[in-house]
């Protein structure tokens, strides 16, 4: 078993040293005598066997190798005050982690924004964001949060978003050329591209036999149709950089051009949240029901 042959209070000694500028600096901040950082770091260096100060005058002085041992006790420092906050929030009941679930289709800025603003509250609990083609509710743990389009009957969700979707081809495609209207029906000769399994019925019309191309992502499914492969319905708020460079155009439909689905804010429980999870609620509920903010499209 590795037996340690410095202590953390040495390394720590230390750092005080040199981020004060000396021994008797560092000892006035840490309350210490002078003489006892003396012999923490004489003896932190006759165990390394390596020099890490030197005095020059009255001012300790990093060497090339202290300034390396430096960084890393840096580090150090950084993980025992990470444990120790670990340890507090745990007593606390704070969540060290947290599972968000996100459909594929949910727009990020807003949802960014209040990530950020958790952030420098979180008292380091880790946020495990997964994306998914498909955020069904049955997959929820307690303590989990899930952003989805599919609300079941029997649960309320915090609104999110209206999520615009267009059918769209890349401008050589045969549809593009065909005259405008398009009857519904016309699609279903040729190729779509949608993801797989597909996010939500209602947006696979032509979708009954399982036919046409299936990726698992929206950046794949533009590719493909920037390549002239087949139509899509894609978001809008997705497509928006093909659309203005004119690597995608939308078809215009008989009975509409546009579908919109709704996305949702899903706990299993709002009572069993832990508090770092009611804090991340909290900020998301900050951002989307804000009245100066309005839904990404």
């Amino acid at each position: 078993m590795f037996r340690p042959k410095s202590t953390f209070e040495q390394w720590r000694i230390f750092q005080a040293v040199v981020d004060c500028g000396g021994y008797a600096q560092a000892a006035e901040a840490l309350n210490k005598s002078q003489s006892s950082l003396n012999h923490a770091v004489a003896k932190l260096q006759q165990s390394l066997g390596v020099a890490l100060l030197e005095v020059r005058g009255r001012k300790a002085v990093l060497t090339p190798a202290g300034e390396i041992f430096l960084k890393r006790a840096r580090q150090l420092s950084l993980q025992v005050e990470d444990l120790e906050n670990l340890a507090d929030n745990l007593e606390r009941q704070w969540e060290p982690q947290i599972n968000l679930y996100v459909s594929t289709l949910q727009p990020r800025e807003r949802l960014y924004r209040a990530l950020a603003r958790f952030y420098p509250r979180s008292r380091g609990c880790r946020i495990n964001l997964h994306e998914r083609v498909h955020c069904h509710f049955s997959a929820l743990q307690l303590g989990d949060l899930m952003i989805s389009e599919h609300l079941p009957s029997d649960r309320t969700g915090l609104p999110l978003d209206e999520v615009t979707l267009l059918p769209l081809c890349a401008p050589g495609h045969p549809l593009a050329c065909e005259p405008a209207p398009l009857p519904l029906d016309r699609l279903a000769s040729h190729n779509q591209i949608g993801l797989h399994p597909p996010i939500h019925r209602s947006v696979d019309w032509n979708d009954a036999e399982d036919t046409g191309w299936k990726v698992t992502h929206y950046q794949e499914a533009i590719a493909l149709l920037q390549q002239g492969l087949g139509y899509g319905w894609l978001p809008r708020h997705l497509a928006n950089c093909a659309l203005t460079d004119g690597s995608l155009v939308p078809l215009t439909l008989e009975g509409g051009s546009e579908r919109h689905l709704y996305t949702y804010l899903l706990t299993m429980s709002p009572d069993a949240l832990g508090p770092a999870t009611e804090l991340l609620l909290r900020c998301l509920r900050d951002e989307y029901q804000h009245p100066d903010k309005r839904p990404e499209r």
